[in-house]
């Protein structure tokens, strides 16, 4: 009996090992063909066939299957784009700390599911899906892409939350937080503002909405915690400081760390 303990442990640890080189390898290869490509079609097509247990079931559960994952779609698309969006001309420091960050999250976030692991993955794919999508709709001039890809995201991440808990009619939550994010992506395209960062060699620009959007989330969180501790009623003493926080950085990085353009 000992021995055979010893032989599932055995394969449990292989499988481990093996899940986690695939995943890294993912990561790499998806950065390899964006940047070798010059495109951002085929890094995204093939983060797309990693998710091939999505479909496969009986058709009735795709849907279901894919708003499951949408936080891991957010995630690995706007990898993608980010390091589409970092230059395809030749590789750089940005293509390896993009690719450096998929594979922490393949590998080690996206496994786990306690409380806190959801919440990271939802920050997660908050963060840097707003990213990506803020970059994109500015080079593509269009407010259109931006909206309607937040609310998505918001949708995607406020469901992984509300999931989680024992209220499963949580459909017009999400959808209300959908909207409340593309509406904020829609006011933000029009008032862009961004900020310059130097990390030595590496510079990089980072627009608002990102910062925006994760901020009112992180609120979100703590006002959705607070509910479920007691029963349904959010205490002020519980959000009062993430609110502060929250409005206190944004007036700074607003008045002091800004450079805004207009879009009429």
């Amino acid at each position: 009996m000992a021995d055979y303990v010893m032989l599932r442990k055995g394969r449990n640890v292989l499988s481990t090992i093996v899940h986690a080189i695939l995943n890294v390898a993912l990561a790499v290869t998806s950065t390899a063909v964006t940047v070798i490509s010059g495109s951002w079609i085929l890094g995204v097509l093939l983060v797309l066939l990693s998710k091939w247990r999505v479909v496969a079931v009986r058709p009735r559960y795709w849907w279901l299957n894919i708003k499951a994952n949408l936080v891991d779609y957010i995630v690995g698309i706007s990898m993608v784009l980010l390091v589409y969006i970092a230059g395809t001309s030749t590789l750089n420091a940005w293509h390896i700390v993009l690719t450096i960050i998929y594979a922490i999250w393949l590998v080690i976030i996206k496994p786990r599911s306690s409380e806190k692991a959801n919440e990271l993955q939802s920050v997660f794919a908050v963060f840097f899906g707003t990213f990506a999508t803020a970059i994109m709709a500015d080079s593509l001039n269009d407010p259109l892409v931006s909206t309607i890809l937040c609310f998505v995201i918001g949708y995607g991440a406020s469901r992984h939350i509300l999931m989680q808990g024992e209220d499963h009619d949580y459909t017009l939550s999400t959808f209300i937080f959908g909207l409340l994010f593309a509406e904020i992506a829609w006011v933000l395209y029009h008032w862009t503002i961004t900020y310059s960062l130097n990390l030595g060699s590496i510079s990089f620009i980072i627009p608002q909405l990102p910062i925006a959007v994760s901020l009112l989330f992180f609120v979100f969180m703590r006002g959705y915690k607070s509910a479920v501790r007691h029963d349904g009623k959010i205490r002020a003493d519980d959000i009062l400081l993430p609110i502060i926080f929250s409005a206190l950085l944004m007036f700074v990085m607003i008045f002091f760390f800004s450079t805004a353009k207009f879009y009429i």
